[in-house]
């Protein structure tokens, strides 16, 4: 026969030995997808490497308090919140697959009390006290525990991935909506300042009216004209306000006033780098391409999960302790095979949609790609034109100017109707509110092309 202790210590080491054991992982193994990109993006100038969305945010932008605005949105806004949220949840969720992976060990006292009474009088009294310690773990013979800790680490990845998307989104949107704001600011100016001309000429034809040289329909034309101008004050002021609302939402904060610093003009330094870059960097800078990747990368490794629980499951259990009433040593070891035999094809088909969530995810994947490439073209195509249209729509309010002043002169000499001032004031009005309002689409549109670069996630 073979001593107690003996028996332990043989225990102990098939158990050490069982650890020791490294099985294999089925499934397939994950390769990144291959994608034909052409050499350069659509619309660029040149084929240089370096981008400009290696450039840090705060560098691209002068204004201080647009700085201020953007940090404070980065610090405070619930999305980005809510992101880092369900990056420590992702986190958590990896540890616990990795865990999975260990022997799990517990420990367990027991103790109970009970008395008999006997037929002639008098009890019987038993007591018992023992302490165990327990533990079991199930081998991954096929991979299955690692392939779940694979996808358990690419969704950790996905969702990092994830929070910079939203991080890069924001501060577009923090931007662009400040750009509005000014741009407003701007329409208002103009429209103030056409109000005031528009009271001046009004004077003018009211008293060239009762001096006779003026009828009452001009007189109604200027007030016309005045109060057209006028109504347009408080729907730029309400958009003012609803815009303001609105970054104050992005900021994480309840709606108030914005503050401005620099004029609409003034907003961006000129960047170090004017180049794109190509196509291919992409793939590593834009974190929805990053997060498209990683969840095809969680798709293949649950194939791996799916097929290995197709197969045999290898466990072990064993326990050791004392009973201290009366003292003894108690031991345990148990081993346990269990290889699945029917399902009603519920394995099989498993693995099937294993490979159809997998399948996709690799089209989504592909799908992502090509629309970056298509942001980032139009991007550039935005960039360009609307740097051509403020130059035209420049020269328009130059020649409207002329014409404003032309028609002025020749209504005050008595060679012009005041219907050709009326109609030479409003070119002039809707030619500087459209010279402003292409100038904010410029700016905007090149921090699009920051943005569809995947600038701004540093």
């Amino acid at each position: 026969m073979v001593p107690r202790y003996s028996k332990i210590c043989i225990l102990i080491v098939l158990f050490s030995a069982f650890l020791t054991i490294e099985g294999c992982k089925v499934g397939p193994k994950y390769v990144r997808p291959t994608m034909k990109t052409d050499s350069l993006f659509r619309f660029a100038q040149g084929a240089d490497t370096s981008s400009m969305a290696n450039i840090e945010w705060i560098s691209l932008f002068k204004d201080t308090v647009l700085h201020r605005l953007v940090q404070t949105g980065l610090k405070n806004n619930y999305d980005i919140r809510i992101a880092f949220a369900r990056i420590e949840e992702a986190r958590a969720a990896f540890k616990q697959s990795r865990g999975q992976q260990w022997p799990q060990i517990s420990a367990q006292l027991a103790g109970g009390w009970q008395g008999q009474s006997l037929p002639k009088g008098g009890t019987v009294e038993y007591s018992t006290l023992a302490a165990t310690g327990n533990i079991s773990w199930e081998i991954d013979l096929w991979g299955k525990l690692r392939r779940s800790k694979e996808a358990a680490r690419a969704n950790l990845f996905s969702q990092i991935a994830y929070q910079q998307a939203v991080r890069i989104t924001l501060i577009n949107e923090i931007v662009t909506n400040y750009f509005n704001l000014l741009e407003f600011d701007n329409e208002l100016r103009i429209t103030r300042e056409n109000i005031l001309i528009r009271q001046i000429s009004l004077e003018l034809v009211r008293n060239k009216m009762i001096a006779g040289t003026a009828s009452g329909l001009v007189v109604a034309q200027a007030e016309a004209e005045l109060a057209q101008a006028m109504t347009k004050v408080p729907m730029l002021e309400m958009q003012v306000g609803e815009n303001e609302n609105y970054l104050s939402t992005l900021l994480g904060e309840a709606p108030h006033a914005i503050s401005r610093g620099n004029a609409m003009l003034d907003q961006i330094n000129p960047p170090d780098i004017n180049t794109p870059g190509i196509p291919t960097q992409l793939i590593f800078r834009r974190p929805d391409i990053i997060q498209a990747e990683q969840t095809l990368v969680a798709a293949n490794a649950n194939i791996g999960v799916a097929r290995a629980s197709m197969l045999p499951t290898l466990g072990v259990s064993g326990s050791i302790g004392a009973a201290f009433n009366p003292t003894n040593l108690v031991y345990s070891a148990l081993g346990n095979l269990v290889a699945p035999i029917f399902a009603g094809g519920q394995l099989r088909q498993g693995v099937k949609k294993a490979q159809a969530q997998k399948e996709q995810m690799l089209y989504s994947y592909q799908l992502t790609i090509m629309n970056a490439l298509k942001e980032v073209s139009n991007a550039l195509l935005s960039q360009t034109k609307m740097s051509e249209v403020v130059l035209s729509q420049q020269a328009t309010v130059n020649a409207a100017q002329t014409a404003f002043d032309l028609s002025n002169q020749l209504y005050n000499a008595g060679y012009a109707s005041y219907l050709d001032v009326i109609q030479a004031q409003q070119l002039l009005f809707s030619a500087q509110i459209a010279l402003s309002q292409s100038q904010s689409d410029e700016l905007t549109a090149v921090v699009n092309l920051y943005s569809s670069l995947g600038g701004g996630w540093k």
